[in-house]
């Protein structure tokens, strides 16, 4: 799962950008995408289990996005 281009990452991250959309509906959704990829990547890269990927990601997206909606 570590690939964001897999099959099973894909549909993960893409679940993700539909939740994170609805939350955060003044933020373009390309720009959610681009966040939750580069989050994804970013875990995946040092992961050993990829079971919690999919909710790290979440997070650490959610978090850059309330950053970022703050600091505008």
């Amino acid at each position: 799962m570590g690939d964001a281009g897999a099959p099973e990452s894909r549909s993960s991250v893409d679940q993700i950008v539909r939740e994170l959309a609805a939350d955060f509906d003044g933020t373009p959704v390309d720009t959610i995408q681009q966040l939750v990829t580069g989050s994804f990547a970013e875990l995946a890269a040092d992961a050993r289990i990829d079971t919690f990927l999919p909710v790290l990601t979440k997070r650490v997206a959610r978090e850059r996005l309330r950053h970022t909606s703050s600091a505008a």
